[in-house]
């Protein structure tokens, strides 16, 4: 599937990135060649957590206050993926996050553990972390051109798990320059889970995430037991 095929980057309060409500800094790389000659950051782009999975700066504040997490940027001159494109802006594309190594998995449990929902649209969203490597974007600004021999850096990114698709890299092959997002189908968990919680139509944001708890818990034990009988009628 295309990038093409993706759902349209959605314009409204929830949507629009705000780029310095939560305070980030910028890396300064002086005259270095590459990331590594900068040790001691993890990078990451929450480029598809903000284009398709609501997530948002309040969400971010929150990891950043309650673990005392911070938060650092670079924008490179040439693109480090494609397709992310907000209302004509491709900046995106161009931008890398990075947390400090030893604050970096606190940041990871915090938006892993964070879940949205969209209850007038029937829609939750979870998120993922994937593993990229990459021509490492700093030394393609430097050299300009990017050459076989060129050095790879691992970048992070978090996939988008709704109950009505999955928006994340493909790494079931090996990643090429310039990367984008495909479209997957959602995970049937996700699926039985969000058919489930909209059932009620009375559903609130302070109930939401404690039901989804709950019916994730139900429908695991539910699947376990089919597993349970299918291994039975086996025998």
């Amino acid at each position: 599937m295309t990038n093409g095929d993706l759902p349209k980057f959605k314009e409204d309060k929830f949507y629009t990135f705000q780029p310095f409500r939560v305070s980030k800094y910028r890396v300064e790389f002086q005259n270095a060649g590459k990331l590594a000659d900068v040790p001691g950051y993890v990078w990451y782009t929450p480029a598809p957590l903000y284009l398709w999975g609501r997530y948002r700066e309040t969400n971010l504040a929150d990891a950043v206050q309650q673990h005392d997490i911070q938060i650092f940027w670079y924008r490179f001159d040439k693109p480090v993926f494609q397709g992310f494109t907000a209302n004509g802006d491709p900046a995106w594309n161009h931008i890398l996050w990075a947390a400090k190594e030893e604050q970096w998995s606190k940041l990871v449990d915090a938006i892993l553990e964070t879940v949205q929902f969209d209850i007038p649209n029937k829609l939750l969203y979870q998120y993922a972390l994937q593993r990229l490597v990459l021509p490492d974007p700093l030394t393609h600004d430097v050299q300009r051109l990017l050459l076989l021999a060129h050095p790879k850096v691992t970048v992070h990114a978090f996939a988008v798990l709704s109950n009505t698709k999955q928006i994340a890299f493909d790494t079931r092959k090996p990643v090429s320059h310039c990367p984008s997002v495909v479209q997957f189908k959602p995970d049937p968990l996700h699926t039985r889970a969000g058919q489930l919680l909209f059932l009620n139509d009375k559903l609130t944001q302070d109930r939401a995430f404690e039901r989804y708890k709950e019916i994730l818990m139900q429908t695991q034990d539910e699947n376990y037991q089919e597993k349970v009988n299918e291994q039975r009628g086996k025998k």
